[in-house]
C-alpha cells in the first residue's frame, strides 16, 4: 500500500515571500538608482528625468485598475501576475536600445503598464492566501519592505565602484527573478465578477469613493517627503548620509508595524487605522516643516509606521469588509491608482510649487492634506454607523 501523495513544494507563505522579495528588490533599485542611470548613461537633466518618470505614474493610474479588473473577471490572480512579470522584463529590456527622450518616455510608459499593477494584485492574492492558510498577511508583506531596505546598501556600493551602467542589467536580472518567482505563486481562485465593468460599479459607490479619496490624500501627502525631503535637509545643513539614515528609519518603522500587525493593530476598525495614519502623517509633516533638528527628526520619522503603514492596512481592511470578493482585485487596483498615481501626482505638483515659495510651508500644506483625509475617513465611519441599523432592520423585515 502506498501513502497519499504529498505536496513537496514550499508553503504558500514561502512562495509569496520569494515573490515579494524579488519584486520589491526591483522597486528599491528602480526608485533609488534608475534616475542615476538616466542621468549618467543617457545624459538627461533633472527636468527630463522627471518627465520620463512621469510616464510611469500615468501608466500606473490607467493600467492598474484595468489589469485588476481582468483578475476579477477571470478569478485567477496568479496567472495575471505571471503575465505581468514577463511583460515587465520584456518592456524594461527595451531601455537598453533607446537613447532619445521620446523613446525613453515610451519605454517608461510600457514598463509602467506592466510592473506597478503587479503590487495591488499581489496584495489581494496574499490576503486571500492568508485567510485560506491561516498566516498573517502583514508578516509576508514585511518581507517586501525588508527586501527594499536591504538591497539599497550593496547596490549603492556596486554603483560607486562600477558606475551607473550596472543598474540596467541588475534590474533586468531582478525582473527575470520576479518572473520565475511568479510561476510558483499559490493558485488562489475567486468567483468571477458578474459585471463586465466592475470599475464603473465601484466608482458609483459613494462609500468606496470616500475611501479612495481619504486614502489618496493621506498617502499622497507623502509626495513632498519622497521628492524633496533630502533636498530640504541638505539645504538645512544635514548631510546626505544622515538623510539616508532618516529614510532607512522610516522603512524600519514600516517593517516593525507589519510584524506586530497581527495583534492589537489589526483588531482596530479600518477607519480607525486610516485616521491614525492621517494624524501621524500630519504630525510628521509639521515637524519636518518646522525644524531641522536631527534628534527630533529621528524621533518623529518612526511615524512612518502610522502615516504609511496604518493607512495602507486600514484601506485594505476596509476593502475586505465593504467590497464583494468578486470585485476585490478591481477595488485594490483602483486604490493603488488613487494612492500611488493620482494622489502622488497632484500632491507632488502642489508641494513642489509651494516649496519654491517656502520650503516649510510645503510640508505644512501636506499636513493639511493628510488632515483632510482624516476628516473624510471620519465621514466614512459615520456613514457606516448610520447604515448599520437600517441594514439590520431590513434583514429582520425580509422573508426567510
Amino acid at each position: 500500500m502506498t501513502g497519499a501523495p504529498t505536496d513537496r513544494r514550499p508553503s504558500p507563505w514561502a512562495r509569496l515571500a520569494v515573490f515579494y522579495t524579488a519584486s520589491f528588490a526591483v522597486l528599491g533599485v528602480y526608485m533609488q538608482f534608475f534616475p542615476v542611470w538616466l542621468r549618467d548613461e543617457r545624459g538627461l537633466d533633472e527636468a527630463q528625468i522627471a518627465l520620463v518618470l512621469s510616464a510611469l505614474t500615468i501608466a500606473r493610474t490607467v493600467a492598474g485598475p484595468l489589469w485588476s479588473q481582468r483578475v476579477d473577471r477571470h478569478g485567477r490572480p496568479a496567472r495575471v501576475l505571471v503575465a505581468l512579470a514577463l511583460l515587465s522584463a520584456v518592456t524594461f529590456a527595451a531601455f537598453a536600445g533607446v537613447r532619445s527622450l521620446l523613446g525613453l518616455w515610451c519605454c517608461a510608459l510600457l514598463f509602467g503598464c506592466a510592473y506597478p499593477p503587479m503590487h495591488p494584485i499581489l496584495d489581494t492574492l496574499a490576503l486571500q492566501a492568508a485567510q485560506r492558510e491561516g498566516f498573517a498577511y502583514g508578516r509576508v508583506r514585511l518581507v517586501g519592505s525588508l527586501s527594499f531596505l536591504l538591497v539599497l546598501l550593496p547596490v549603492g556600493l556596486l554603483v560607486e565602484r562600477t558606475g551607473a551602467r550596472v543598474v540596467l542589467w541588475l534590474l533586468l536580472a531582478l525582473l527575470g527573478a520576479t518572473a520565475v518567482a511568479a510561476t510558483a505563486l499559490p493558485a488562489v481562485t475567486t468567483p468571477p465578477a458578474a459585471e463586465r465593468a466592475p470599475i464603473l460599479l465601484l466608482l458609483r459607490s459613494r462609500p468606496f469613493v470616500l475611501l479612495l479619496v481619504a486614502s489618496s490624500l493621506i498617502q499622497g501627502s507623502h509626495a513632498t517627503y519622497y521628492n524633496l525631503s533630502t533636498v530640504h535637509w541638505r539645504g538645512q545643513g544635514i548631510a546626505e548620509s544622515t538623510a539616508g539614515l532618516l529614510w532607512t528609519e522610516g522603512v524600519l518603522a514600516e517593517i516593525v508595524l507589519f510584524w506586530f500587525a497581527r495583534g492589537s493593530i489589526e483588531r482596530l476598525r479600518p477607519t480607525t487605522l486610516v485616521m491614525i495614519g492621517g494624524l501621524g502623517a500630519a504630525v510628521r509633516w509639521l515637524v519636518i516643516g518646522a525644524t531641522s533638528s536631527v534628534p527630533v527628526l529621528l524621533a518623529t520619522n518612526w511615524l512612518h509606521a502610522l502615516s504609511f503603514t496604518c493607512t495602507f492596512l486600514g484601506s485594505l481592511r476596509a476593502l475586505e469588509r465593504r467590497v464583494d470578493p468578486s470585485r476585490r482585485s478591481t477595488a485594490q487596483g483602483l486604490l493603488g491608482a488613487a494612492n500611488a498615481g493620482l494622489g502622488m501626482f497632484v500632491c507632488g505638483l502642489l508641494g513642489g510649487y509651494v516649496y519654491r515659495v517656502d520650503a516649510g510651508l510645503a510640508f505644512f500644506l501636506m499636513a493639511a492634506t493628510a488632515l483632510a483625509g482624516v476628516v473624510l475617513a471620519l465621514r466614512l465611519r459615520q456613514q457606516a454607523t448610520q447604515a448599520a441599523p437600517m441594514q439590520a432592520a431590513n434583514t429582520r423585515a425580509s422573508p426567510e
